[in-house]
């Protein structure tokens, strides 16, 4: 693992650097796509930077609320910059909302927003991986595989490299079919569907799930929604397409 980079004098935290340089190389990425489909790729950057800002103010401040009795007395330590000290689900949240009303105040049309943002959302999701996996975060369960890698002492599954291998291909997928569009959207909803599976898959392999009711993996849950919906809008969309064909010809 390098769980810090050199630059000089200079150490950085190797998670955190990619994470950043995920989200410039994913805008980047995604604003291109946007310049194909007719959107203004400024769009992708203001929404993109928007979000990412108040999803790390409103993680900080919902975390620094839920544990307020440990900051209490020293006030200072809010301003900590901990990356664990971050309220992740509620930050994602917080961002798409802030997001969401940035595209809706500039009556930016949802379905070509997502659509170029798919690809650039694949590619930050291989190299935020590649990131984890370099800084030992969101480690793999114990294995015996041959290509187990060894963290401190533990044979564990490679689960980020796993993840990066997939959104990998997901990334190439929708670069191939960049031509076919048959409805607005529908490489977004793709993606969705295709990370929901690959989430619904590797989270087996994961060394701490979060658990709902000692039973259920939350992430699973959650994947298996994001799926239902996604073949569901796409479905929708097909057979609407294929009715209103079906009416022309009539």
């Amino acid at each position: 693992m390098y769980p810090m980079v050199l630059v000089g004098p200079v150490a950085l935290p190797t998670y955190p650097l990619l994470l950043l340089v995920a989200l410039w190389v994913g805008m980047w990425l995604s604003a291109r796509r946007a310049a194909q489909l007719g959107l203004d790729g400024d769009h992708i950057y203001n929404a993109g930077l928007y979000g990412f800002l108040a999803g790390i103010i409103g993680g900080r401040l919902w975390f620094v609320l839920a544990h307020w009795e440990n900051y209490a007395a020293n006030l200072t330590r809010i301003f900590s910059l901990s990356r664990s000290a971050l309220a992740a689900g509620e930050g994602f949240i917080i961002a798409t909302v802030v997001g969401l009303i940035y595209l809706l105040r500039h009556r930016v049309l949802l379905a070509v927003f997502g659509e170029a943002m798919a690809p650039g959302l694949a590619l930050a999701l291989v190299i935020g991986n590649v990131g984890a996996f370099l800084g030992g975060v969101a480690l793999g369960a114990p294995a015996n595989m041959p290509w187990a890698v060894e963290i401190a002492g533990i044979a564990r599954h490679p689960l980020q490299l796993y993840e990066a291998a997939v959104c990998l291909g997901i990334l190439g997928l929708l670069l191939w079919l960049r031509s076919w569009r048959p409805w607005p959207g529908f490489h977004f909803w793709l993606f969705v569907a295709l990370y929901g599976l690959t989430r619904l898959l590797l989270e087996v392999f994961r060394a701490r799930p979060y658990l709902i009711g000692n039973h259920y993996l939350a992430v699973q849950l959650v994947a298996l929604a994001a799926i239902i919906v996604a073949l569901a809008v796409i479905a929708y969309n097909f057979t609407s397409d294929s009715q209103e064909a079906l009416s022309e010809h009539q």
